[in-house]
């Protein structure tokens, strides 16, 4: 009996490798679904969206397929364990039975869901008799308008039954303790290795349990998850050479335990994990912490006594022996030297540096782990400084750059909307007779209005808004770089800051969260006065939300009876909107534009969704522009999409049919528009981080030395982003590294480093009034 416990004393050291290699590795608890169908009336398709509450991402797209006469199995394979709803959404076809529904989890079948009810059929044929059954079917589709499609849901169970878990904890329990008697007599071998092996294994319960009580478990990878604990072992052999005493595995245990669970709260109040911007920014932290509550959950009690538990043991089995030889501790510099060598110079760890089109944070944290997407977060926000760079220099050659005085006439009141994913289509190949945008088509009278080119893509709006509002570019700042959650931790120029030099009120406006792209942490930092988020505008109703986000027409009211309240005095109001942000699946209250019907029947869906929604976007901001119209305050009106729709494989193919280039994909539409007279330019290119000179050009106002470098730079490459630049001759260059040489480039290259990462003179920025 003795000797048998001494075999399981070893059960915890092997218990997270088994684990780690079963859970996460080659026998993960996926769910393989399939849905028997018949009498399906068309061909269409069918795109299938999973459903989880346990993360704000958690509505994932996972593909579209056939749907019709000739399909009799609808099959998902791999799905993630904790959904709680499968949503299909189906087109193109006018009636469908469903029949039943199966789930199984490693290839057996654990849930029959069918007319009859919810049964578990192991070992039953089931399948065979639902779908020759003659009774009725579990759903019966009639689908009234096949183009707009119809949607099912399917939820309301438990999608694995409790006992099938007990067996799988229960196999990787017995594999555990097999392992582990095996581990007895190498370790009575070897027995150097039993404090080495108990370092590990902390170090991967520690990971195993802070992704548990965060949320990451059903959504890690299994690759990046090793790297997380290779690279943290390689640290704890490093503190362990450097240190007497082998504290390394206690001291990485319960490092990695107060960071998951930081960033448990951190998530939890924003929905986003903690960013290297956020360690800058820890006075202003702590002095909004009281705002908020921390209490524990059930996991996070659970992690934490279990990673507790595994130190305590540690100081346990090491109390006889506290001090570390000299020559072990060299042995473990040199195997950690190594192992850091292998864990930074391999793909995985290399293909960090990689842009993320979609932005989505806090899904890298769930699948990347910790470790990997805190130091892809800071190679990302790492701005190298520029060789030829000084502070001198850039002082120097700005001061040389006289203030511009203007004269005319200026807006006393300032507008400026970016739209979300608006773009004009046509310009990519679309069919010109699909015209959503009617009205900024008529738009020819004191109007400047042409292309505008982002750095993003589908997503990141947060870094167009940054190039449109400071003058800075992405062409200049790390691979996959945020400003907004890295760079902005200080006062730096904008158009606000500007406008808040000559009187004017700036508010900012955002139909959704302030937290959302650490818009309540930036905008006071580029001069906003006010930031008007979701929580103050009013209830909304169904005539004031479309496509499942606050409308643009119920986003501009509100705007207004803010700018009421503001008559007679200088404002400068930007506008962030909501209503046409990604997920074009279906049509729901969205009302199909005219000429989509009439042109675009062989649009996919996803193309229809969006031109209707850039139809409303269309009718929105012409009653924004015919209220200011009416006015006797002079003021001018910026509208300008972010970026281009982040439309499906299948959508796009309809869509982007006379591309010329790359930087096609990241062109949308913009205009400046006043209510009295202008000199008027049409169809003209610029990028975003020119819009700070055009504005102020256009609205007749004198511009500070930098503002006057963007002009210099805007004539000879009137379009600058980080996919690309356009110079004045129209030749387009893949990379700003491609002129990374001229004078001009260096020069404005430099401003913006000083402008971002030093301490620029306030007098770059004045204009006098």
């Amino acid at each position: 009996m003795k000797v048998l416990f001494r075999k399981l004393f070893y059960l915890p050291i092997v218990l997270p490798f088994v684990f780690t290699v079963v859970f996460f590795g080659y026998l993960p608890p996926k769910i393989d679904a399939v849905i028997y169908t018949d009498n399906i009336v068309g061909e269409g398709t069918c795109s299938t969206y999973l459903s989880s509450e346990d993360v704000s991402f958690a509505y994932l797209y996972e593909g579209e397929s056939y749907f019709g006469s000739e399909l009799k199995t609808l099959r998902l394979p791999g799905l993630n364990y904790n959904i709680s709803e499968i949503n299909l959404y189906i087109y193109g076809v006018e009636a469908a039975d469903i029949l039943s529904f199966d789930v199984s989890v490693l290839g057996l079948k654990v849930t029959h869901l069918s007319n009859d009810g919810i049964t578990h059929p192991i070992g039953l044929d089931r399948v065979r008799n639902a779908v020759k059954s003659s009774e009725e079917p579990l759903l019966h589709m009639q689908i009234e308008d096949p183009q707009k499609g119809s949607s099912v849901c399917l939820s309301g169970f438990d999608f694995i039954p409790g006992w099938i878990w007990a067996l799988y904890f229960l196999f990787i329990l017995i594999i555990s303790i097999i392992v582990s008697v095996g581990f007895f007599y190498l370790a009575g071998r070897y027995l150097e290795i039993v404090p080495c092996s108990l370092d590990a294994a902390a170090i991967m319960t520690s990971l195993i349990c802070g992704s548990f009580f965060c949320g990451s478990m059903p959504y890690v990878n299994y690759a990046d998850f090793l790297l997380n604990w290779f690279l943290l072992f390689a640290a704890c052999l490093l503190i362990n050479s450097l240190s007497p005493f082998r504290i390394g595995g206690i001291f990485i245990s319960i490092a990695t335990l107060l960071w998951y669970l930081i960033n448990f709260f951190v998530i939890s109040f924003r929905n986003k994990p903690i960013m290297p911007s956020d360690i800058k920014a820890l006075k202003t932290a702590f002095e909004v912490a009281d705002g908020y509550s921390f209490k524990p959950t059930w996991q996070m009690i659970v992690g934490t006594a279990v990673v507790l538990a595994y130190c305590i043991v540690g100081l346990y089995c090491d109390k006889k022996k506290r001090k570390e030889s000299i020559k072990k501790r060299l042995v473990a510099l040199c195997a950690s030297a190594v192992m850091l060598f292998i864990g930074i110079n391999n793909p995985i760890f290399k293909s960090l540096n990689e842009s993320q089109w979609d932005a989505r944070v806090l899904e890298g944290f769930h699948r990347e782990g910790i470790l990997l997407t805190f130091v892809k977060s800071t190679m990302s926000s790492y701005v190298p400084k520029p060789d030829e760079y000084s502070k001198e220099a850039v002082r120097d050659y700005l001061l040389k750059i006289k203030p511009k005085k203007a004269s005319g006439k200026r807006p006393v009141r300032i507008i400026m909307v970016m739209n979300e994913a608006f773009c004009d289509l046509r310009t990519v190949g679309l069919d010109d007779r699909i015209d959503v945008m009617p009205f900024i088509d008529t738009l020819k009278t004191n109007t400047v209005e042409g292309s505008l080119y982002s750095s993003v893509y589908g997503g990141g709006t947060c870094n167009t808004e940054f190039e449109a509002l400071t003058g800075n570019t992405l062409a200049f700042l790390g691979t996959g770089a945020y400003p907004y959650t890295e760079n902005v931790t200080e006062e730096i120029f904008s158009l606000a800051s500007y406008f808040n030099k000559l009187d004017y009120e700036s508010e900012a406006f955002h139909s959704n969260d302030s937290v959302n792209w650490n818009r309540n942490v930036v905008y006071p930092n580029l001069g906003f006065d006010i930031f008007h988020d979701i929580s103050e505008y009013p209830v909304f109703t169904e005539d004031t939300v479309l496509h499942g986000h606050p409308a643009d027409i119920s986003d501009y009211l509100f705007m207004e009876k803010v700018d009421e309240g503001l008559r007679g005095r200088k404002r400068f109001l930007f506008d962030v909107t909501m209503q046409n942000h990604s997920g074009y699946e279906r049509f729901d209250d969205v009302t199909e534009d005219e000429t989509v019907i009439k042109y675009g029947n062989d649009l996919h869906i996803d193309s229809r969704v969006y031109l209707s929604l850039i139809k409303a976007s269309d009718d929105a901001i012409k009653r924004l522009v015919e209220y200011c119209r009416s006015s006797d305050e002079p003021t001018m009106v910026v509208f300008f999409g972010d970026h281009q729709p982040g439309l499906s494989a299948k959508a796009q193919e309809g869509v982007y049919n006379s591309l010329n280039g790359n930087l096609d994909y990241f062109k949308t539409r913009f205009f400046i528009w006043t209510n009295y007279s202008i000199k008027e330019k049409h169809g003209i290119k610029i990028s975003a981080n020119y819009l700070p000179w055009l504005i102020l050009k256009t609205g007749n106002f004198d511009m500070p030395p930098y503002v006057v470098l963007l002009g210099e730079v805007h004539k000879k490459y009137p379009v600058i982003s980080s996919q690309g630049v356009i110079d004045s001759d129209g030749r387009e260059y893949a990379s700003v590294k491609e002129v990374a040489n001229d004078p001009i480039i260096i020069k404005y290259r430099n401003v913006q480093y000083a402008n971002l990462f030093d301490k620029p003179d306030n007098k770059w920025f004045e204009s006098g009034r």
